[in-house]
């Protein structure tokens, strides 16, 4: 069985297939055609010669790290050869070659083969999905956090989930004081302190969350090797609130952080780091944490921190403090990050505020 990319000369069979495996939700002809020339679509197909025995389409949502596995169908008379399980492990390959971190599918619930090689294959249900398909069928979500080759470099780094919808930059803070400090433990007593020393915004709820200022300021309180990488058009995170006085706030606890960072020495370039820089510093065994909007991983625009785990020729690898589901923590550990791909993921906001703290021993 060969796999490899169809091509417009696949047409035909493509269409026979899906008429032969579905009854509803087929995809049309011009639909598919449209799947195999778009640059945001791959079609995979298993090949007995002559024969195409399966076929797989992976979609991309532009300017986010998701995939989406859209379709999936294998000739019954080839199945049972594992046809299937190959053809998503290479959609899941060519995600991650994208820059994708997260695959995503939707299965019909009472497709029991399909979802048990789904959850084989390390799929968590995120949402179920009432009346989803043409004949009224619920379906359900999957998920997965996908996973690259093992980092060339790959800090010595715990994983610290953070205990509050707010604190992920003090979070990332516990990883990267544990990984320079071996007798540091974290805590959530210390997270919450962290988050009260470097908060400066105003959330809808009535949370704060932290600034790359007050991330800084408190690492370098606490002894360690701080640099501070920022650039913004205005106060940062100004535009998240709307009451006056709200904006009035988050600009006085801006600039006095301003005037500590100066204060306290604190090497500042306002400027956003390049690749060549952030490789530098994995190699010198530097913590790395990066604001980022949340937008390209979930479709949601908040900001949000994380941190550098490691790296090797294509990808950076970060751990994420934020968890979906407690039971499944590992999968927020040494996320692959395509190196073309993170500039796109940094930054926040109509300002496109941008903000690295880097600290070492």
């Amino acid at each position: 069985m060969k796999f490899r990319r169809a091509t417009q000369q696949d047409l035909p069979a493509l269409i026979t297939l899906e008429a032969q495996v579905f009854s509803s939700d087929v995809i049309a002809p011009r639909q598919m055609k449209r799947f195999l020339l778009s640059q945001h679509s791959m079609v995979f197909v298993a090949v007995a010669e002559p024969h195409i025995t399966g076929y797989a389409l992976l979609l991309f949502h532009q300017g986010t790290q998701l995939s989406r596995l859209y379709s999936i169908a294998v000739n019954p008379e080839f199945r049972g050869q594992k046809i299937a399980q190959q053809l998503v492990e290479k959609c899941e390959q060519s995600a991650l070659e994208q820059g994708s971190t997260t695959l995503r599918l939707e299965v019909r619930n009472d497709n029991l083969a399909a979802k048990n090689l789904y959850q084989k294959l390390g799929y968590k249900p995120l949402k179920t999905l009432i009346h989803y398909y043409d004949d009224l069928a619920d379906g359900i979500r999957m998920q997965k956090r996908l996973t690259a080759s093992l980092p060339k470099i790959l800090l010595p780094m715990p994983l610290y989930i953070q205990t509050t919808p707010f604190t992920c930059g003090a979070a990332c803070l516990l990883m990267a004081f544990s990984t320079l400090n071996k007798d540091f433990e974290p805590n959530r007593k210390e997270e919450l302190q962290l988050w009260r020393e470097a908060t400066t915004i105003f959330m809808a709820a009535g949370h704060g969350g932290c600034s790359g200022h007050g991330l800084a300021l408190a690492a370098k309180k606490r002894g360690f090797n701080v640099e501070l990488w920022t650039r913004s058009d205005s106060t940062p995170f100004i535009d998240s609130v709307r009451d006056p006085n709200k904006k009035e706030v988050i600009d006085i606890v801006h600039q006095d952080f301003c005037q500590q960072v100066d204060a306290l020495d604190i090497h500042h370039i306002i400027a956003p780091p390049n690749n060549q820089q952030i490789e530098a510093w994995i190699e010198q065994g530097k913590c790395i944490l990066l604001l980022i909007s949340t937008y390209r991983f979930n479709g949601y625009k908040e900001p949000h921190w994380i941190i550098l785990s490691g790296m090797n020729e294509q990808f950076f690898f970060i751990h994420d403090p934020h968890t979906e589901a407690k039971h499944d923590v590992s999968s927020s550990a040494s996320i692959p990050i395509s190196k073309a791909g993170l500039a796109q993921i940094l930054g926040f906001g109509k300002q496109k505020h941008t903000a690295c703290v880097v600290v070492g021993e």
